[in-house]
């Protein structure tokens, strides 16, 4: 059989459990290898064990996700899925040529495009995703509510598991790694963030899978992959504007072989939505401005009396308006700060209160390799969601994925920040299952991820620290 020797680290025929090579012993020996705690190879038998206790490991986990989606599918066809509401107006509405941002429905018009949730005492409607993303919804938007909801159900799990795959196989030379990572993926679907993305139909989901893949894709660095790794990071900068911040620095400093098509995904994210609305991009623009001020201010009207008929696309107005998951947390920095009587803050502010450390960052960073400086790409992805005036809820840690996905080439910090991710699961899927007598208790595993991430940025501008690359074993 041909392995790799523990000791020499040269693939050779093994006979016996001495390596002809080196005379090393395999059964006594351990791993060797820079920035990983050593580990002792196994002797065959142990071998033919441990490949019976990971089958029955794979059992498990496989097990825990067919409940876990059952249980979500079961959660969706009992709620309105209230967010992915709005976007599949939205999206009806630009390819018809209305305005998604500031249309107001009225009865006698189609049910198509009515969102029970919208304020009419407010010029704005629910909908805030960028022109693009409804541009990408559009597809499931066009199909009956109920059955779009289902095949975006469908389509969060089958992102979910694309996360999981693309970061698999990245860490294919630890089987420990490989493990750890899947269940912690398999964990993540019990917890008050993915039942609060279910729930609410949110699209942060298919936002870390496409950060996770160009992130991976920066890596590899392959010359024939530059121009479609551009691609996606402009793409990603359409669906999430913020992402700018980012996505754009690394791309214009380190990877040249990405501006071709980093312009081109642009061009395409920007000019696609204009086909069907010209004006779309301004409507945008100043509805953000609108929720902004609303936001900030907390200023909600009390809207009306309304008239709907009494289903919506073959659905009752009781499910239309459900949601399963009352637990939400806000904790965006400007609820933070009304909290603690702080309000109305500028936005501008709080923007500064990003930037301003991410340049100091990025500064002290510039002497850092790549792997490093993508951890903390990760981590600031995650946290710049909290500086923006609007909701930041459970379902906003999703994006932690790609940071905990990447925490293996800082050896140090991946052992330190494994017992705080552990934590974060617990609480995360404690909360689902229980109501906390105390409100704040909901924040608490959110408030654990952050120091992950604030572990990960702290971490990945230390050079001495970064494991290599992945290799195959």
């Amino acid at each position: 059989m041909i392995e790799r020797c523990s000791n020499c680290l040269e693939k050779v025929l093994f006979s016996s459990s001495v390596c002809p090579n080196c005379g090393a012993d395999q059964t006594t020996v351990s791993t060797n290898i820079p920035g990983q705690p050593p580990r002792p190879i196994t002797a065959p038998a142990t071998q033919k064990d441990a490949k019976k206790a990971n089958s029955w490991l794979g059992v498990v986990l496989v097990s825990l996700v067919i409940f876990s989606f059952f249980a979500n599918w079961i959660l969706v066809t009992k709620g309105g899925s209230i967010d992915y509401r709005n976007r599949v107006t939205g999206a009806r509405l630009l390819v018809s040529g209305n305005d998604p941002y500031h249309y107001k429905w009225q009865y006698g018009q189609p049910d198509r495009w009515c969102d029970i949730y919208d304020n009419p005492a407010l010029p704005i409607t629910k909908t805030t995703v960028s022109p693009t993303m409804l541009l990408v919804s559009a597809p499931l938007a066009m199909l009956p509510y109920p059955s779009s909801q289902r095949l975006w159900l469908v389509g969060q799990w089958a992102l979910l598991a694309g996360i999981w795959f693309m970061w698999w196989r990245h860490w294919r030379h630890s089987r420990t790694t490989k493990w750890w990572w899947t269940a912690l993926v398999v964990a993540f679907t019990y917890t008050l963030a993915w039942h609060h993305h279910i729930d609410r139909g949110q699209a942060y989901v298919l936002l870390t899978f496409l950060l996770g893949l160009w992130m991976q894709l920066s890596l590899s660095n392959h010359p024939k992959q530059g121009w479609f790794c551009g691609l996606v990071a402009g793409l990603l900068i359409c669906l999430r504007p913020p992402l700018l911040l980012v996505i754009a620095p690394f791309v214009l400093v380190r990877r040249r072989n990405q501006w071709l098509g980093a312009v081109i995904g642009l061009a395409l994210g920007l000019a696609a939505p204009i086909l069907f609305r010209s004006s779309v991009w301004s409507d945008y623009a100043k509805a953000m401005n609108t929720w902004s001020e609303v936001y900030r201010t907390d200023h909600q009207p009390r809207p009306g009396a309304r008239a709907f008929p009494p289903e919506i696309e073959g659905m009752s107005l009781d499910r239309l308006a459900a949601y399963k998951v009352p637990q939400y947390a806000d904790s965006s920095l400007f609820r933070i700060f009304r909290v603690w009587g702080v309000s109305p803050i500028p936005a501008h502010w709080v923007l500064a209160m990003l930037i301003i450390p991410f340049a100091f960052w990025a500064w002290c960073g510039r002497g850092s390799p790549d792997s490093s400086l993508m951890l903390g790409l990760a981590a600031w992805a995650f946290l710049s969601d909290a500086f923006l005036p609007a909701y930041r809820n459970p379902y906003n840690d999703i994006m932690i994925l790609n940071v905990v996905a990447l925490m293996p080439m800082l050896g140090g910090l991946e052992r330190s920040s494994r017992v705080l991710v552990i934590i974060a699961l617990g609480l995360g899927v404690l909360m689902t299952n229980i109501h906390p007598p105390n409100r704040w208790w909901i924040y608490l595993p959110t408030l654990v991820i952050v120091c992950v991430a604030l572990l990960s940025v702290w971490h990945s501008t230390r050079p001495a620290a970064v494991n290599p690359l992945p290799q195959d074993r």
